[in-house]
This record gives structure tokens, sequence and C-alpha cells, in this order.
């Protein structure tokens, strides 16, 4: 006998679903056909309205509950991402998860099917997202974002009748070269793409805004405006305008979005109470710049685990149990961090957990789903030999102060010794000084007048090989044993990263190479000098 539902995909998306061969036996049989027939992506759940309890939600736990013309919601569970690391060799290019799993991070739409888009795009960033030198498993809280923004930007799939409006529209524009015009269904173009950039930023640049206006209008060319250069601008100023109202309705919802509370003019001291002033927002492309805390946890819960991870920090062999602990509170360090501003020493003092490489590492990936030393010694090792021609050919006083290194740069040399051999001449090729970031001396000498550097400590029975590389941050020694100095360069930017701090001035091409060369990220727009380098590298 057939039997009808009432489904509740959405707040405005409700279906009506026809059953010919009537109400499945088991719960998991309704779920799967529930799943197929709307086009669902993730794992769902149903309820049911209970007419004993005046029509009130309850789990489906049995299809004997439900009769026809009943009516039932879908819930879409939230994610748990595991990544699970393993040790590489330096001869492998990049590392794999052992058990890849397909996730959907992307918010719902008020439409027939959900937006589902850029599988493989995600799923690479979260297996770059591992550190090759650790063996414990990174989880990425549920709170956070999973995937960096998408190059090239992946325009989702609308409702069926958008997509058939747009079918037709493009028809009619290539035979006519008439441009599409309804309000109504740009609307409903906008509401989408609105939620599928908040679901990589919540602050998308003037960057990010052109490239999904470009990839609307190439999917679409109906859409095209008449009138602006390429077609393009009235959509970027929808696409700013829409995220601004975005994110001013965000903040009237129970659910906390703190990289939006943060910038409420409440939230800001009364000198710097105007919108467009001092704004906390991601300025080196991290996808989880001020995450919302864990669902179940709060502000006071958090504190607590801060405190008893004081006492695991002491204990051996409980690398396992710290770095738990710092993924759970990963959403309160970065409130402290970012509306707090503390400084080194002090927030030291109360994150001593974070000052270690594996953690480092693991926050940074954190922040950006970017694997830190991985990614790093990858490109600078693909690049080297581009950079030692380009180093070897350049003149006046910048050739001159590389030459004695360059020299001594051969095939018999260490891998260790040729990347702190490139990444000092780097320094000199863009007329910057090394002094400023490495600091060469001898053993038991004070560091407290360093803002940032690169500590270089030498024995005086082996002059040439340094007895210890440290990390000094506003006169704090946060890192020690770093190795090498690419290697304390690669824990400097880590450190950067987790505690918000900015480039120092002198240095900025270089840990922007560092940044947009070495790790891929916000690699769209460069300093002259930095895109001069990428240019005749890509030659």
């Amino acid at each position: 006998m057939a039997v009808q539902f009432r489904v509740i995909i959405e707040e405005h998306n409700i279906q009506k679903l026809t059953l010919s061969t009537g109400i499945p036996n088991t719960v998991e049989d309704l779920v799967s056909i529930v799943s197929k027939t709307f086009q669902l992506c993730g794992e769902i759940a149903l309820l049911y309205q209970d007419k004993d309890f005046d029509n009130q939600f309850f789990s489906v736990t049995s299809t004997a509950d439900l009769h026809d013309k009943a009516t039932l919601k879908v819930i879409q569970k939230e994610p748990v991402i595991t990544f699970d690391l393993h040790p590489v060799s330096e001869s492998e290019p990049s590392s794999t998860l052992s058990s890849p799993t397909s996730v959907n991070t992307h918010p719902s739409s008020n439409t027939e099917m959900d937006i589902s888009l850029a599988d493989d795009e995600e799923s690479s960033q979260m297996s770059d997202c591992t550190s090759s030198g650790s063996k414990d498993t990174i989880i990425l809280p549920d709170s956070c974002r999973s995937a960096a923004w998408p190059v090239p930007f992946q325009v989702p799939q609308f409702s069926r009748d958008i997509e058939l409006i747009l079918a037709e529209a493009n028809k009619a524009y290539h035979a006519t070269g008439r441009h599409f015009m309804d309000a109504s269904v740009k609307s409903a173009i906008m509401q989408d793409l609105s939620k599928v950039i908040f679901s990589y930023t919540a602050y998308p640049s003037n960057q990010q805004i052109l490239a999904v206006a470009e990839a609307l209008v190439d999917k679409f060319p109906c859409l095209k405006e008449p009138g602006s250069f390429a077609g393009l601008y009235g959509w970027q100023q929808r696409i700013k305008n829409k995220m601004h109202n975005y994110r001013a309705k965000l903040k009237f919802r129970k659910y906390a979005y703190p990289e939006v509370e943060v910038n409420t003019l409440k939230r800001k001291h009364p000198a710097d109470a105007v919108p467009s002033k001092n704004v906390k927002k991601p300025k080196k492309a991290e996808v989880n710049y001020l995450p919302p805390h864990p669902t179940g946890e709060s502000q006071d819960s958090l504190e607590k685990e801060r405190l008893e991870l004081l006492d695991e920090v002491k204990k051996k062999n409980n690398a396992k149990t710290i770095a738990e602990k710092m993924s759970k509170t990963f959403s309160s360090r970065r409130l402290e961090v970012v509306t707090l501003s503390p400084s080194v020493g002090v927030f030291k003092e109360r994150w001593p957990a974070l000052f270690s490489e594996a953690q480092i590492k693991a926050e940074f990936c954190r922040l950006t789903t970017v694997s830190l030393e991985e990614r790093f010694m990858q490109k600078l090792d693909g690049y080297t030999a581009g950079l030692l021609q380009l180093m070897r050919a350049k003149g006046g006083a910048a050739g001159s102060k590389m030459r004695p290194l360059l020299d001594t740069v051969n095939d018999s040399q260490s891998i260790d010794k040729k990347r702190d051999a490139v990444v000092c001449c780097l320094i000199s090729y863009f007329g910057e000084r090394q002094e400023d970031l490495f600091h060469d001396c001898q053993e038991c000498e004070d560091h407290t007048d360093k803002t940032m550097k690169v500590i270089v400590q030498h024995s005086v029975m082996a002059e040439e090989d340094p007895s210890d590389v440290s990390i000094v941050i506003e006169g704090n020694t946060v890192m020690e044993e770093c190795g090498s100095r690419t290697k304390a360069c690669v824990l400097l930017m880590g450190l950067i990263y987790a505690l918000n701090l900015e480039y120092p001035q002198q240095l900025k091409n270089t840990f922007e190479t560092f940044q947009k060369l070495f790790l891929e990220l916000d690699a769209a727009k460069l300093q002259k000098k930095v895109h001069s380098l990428k240019s005749k590298l890509m030659q």
C-alpha cells in the first residue's frame, strides 16, 4: 500500500515523499530512501511529529511509529574530522590519510539539494594537514572549518528550478545576446553563494569576491551585466554587501560566532568604536582564525581544560593527552590571542604546551589546514635549483654578499646545509640583512633584548657547526634545539601564526616568500620583489 510523507528538509524547503511499496521495515532503509530521493549529502537523522504530544518532534527509532501522511524532519549530523598522521621520509612528496573519509563541511542551502562541492579540493586540504614527524592523531574540533578557500572557486549546485531557469537564460543569451535580469532569481543565487563563501571565510578578500563573480559569470554567461567591465562589477558589489548582511544576521542568532562578534562596536575599545577601524580578521590566509567553541563547551569548561593542561605538561610520555587537550582548547586559545593580544611571556606561562615542535605544527595545521614543515620543505627543495641559478646570476652588493656562501654549495653537501645556504642567500637576494633574522653568537650570551630572532650558537670547539639553534621572541626563548636555520624559520612561521604576530618590517619580502611561495598561502597577491622572483622561477 502506497504511503506519503511530508518531509521538512529545511525551513523553506518542504517536499512530498511517495513510497509505492509502503513504509520500510527499518529506519536505516527509510533514511537511505530520503537521502537518495532528495540527494542529501552527509549523514542524516530523521524526526517525526507525535500527535500524542501536541505534534512535538521525536527521533525516529522505529518505523512502526510512522503512518500515512506523517511529517518527517531531516537533521544533518555534525561531522567529526580525524586526521591520522604517519611519519614520512624526505623522499616522499606528500603524505596520505590511512583511512580517507568523505566529509561535507558546507552549510545547507534553502534549496531542494544540499550544496556539495570541491570534494577533491577538501580531501586534498585534509590530507595535507599532517605532521611528518608525529605519530599522534590531530583531531580538528567540530566547530572548525576543514578546507581552505578553493582555487578555482566552484559555483554550487543551485535548486532545480533555478538551474532550469538559468539553463534557458543561457540559451537565450547565446542566441540573442539578451542578459538575464530577474531580481528574485539573483536574490536566490546570492543566498546560496553567501552560505558557501561563509563555509570558507567570514571576511572574503577583494580577490576572493572577484573569483566568485568570475566563476559565476563563466558558468552562467547570461548573468553578465551590461555597462560594467567584464560584466562583473555589479556581482562583486552584491557579494560584498550580501556578506556584510549575512554577518549582521549571524550576530542576532543564539549560536556564537566569535569571528563576527569580535568586531561588533560593543566589543571594541572606545577609541576604536568605528565599524571600519581595527577589524580583526584573517590576514595571512588563516582558515580557522577565530572558531566557535566545540559543541557542548563553554569558556569556563575550556578554562578548566587549560588548568589541567598545566599539570599534564609536567608528566612524562604524555603527548597523546596533551594533543587532545590542545585540540579541544584551540578556540579558547585563539580567542585569547586575538582579543587580548597578550605578551609572549604571559602567553607562554598560560599555554606552555604550545611551545613544542609537535604542538607548533599542530596549531598551524588547525589554523590553515596545511602541514607546516612538510609543505615548506617540499616547496623549498623544489625551488632550490632555480633559486641557486638566480642567486648566482645576481650582481651588485647583493651578489657579493651571497657569493661566498654560494661557493660552499655542492652535491656532496647535506640537505640541511644546502637549505640553510639557500634561505640565507634568499634574504640577501631581496636586499635585506641576514643579521635581522639570524644572530650568530657564542654560548651563554644574553638575548633578552631581541624582539624576534633566530639565535645560532656556536661551540668554541666546533665553530662551523652550530651547537644550538633557538628562537627568541620579545626577549623570551620560545624554542630550543631547532637543529638548523631552516628548521628554525619553519617553526618561527608556525609561532607567528599561533601568536597572531606581524612579520618584521625589515624582512617583509623574506617572510612573504616563506608564506606565499613555500607554504602557498594567499599566493594571489604578492609584493613587487616577491612577484618578480616567482615570475623568474616559473620561466
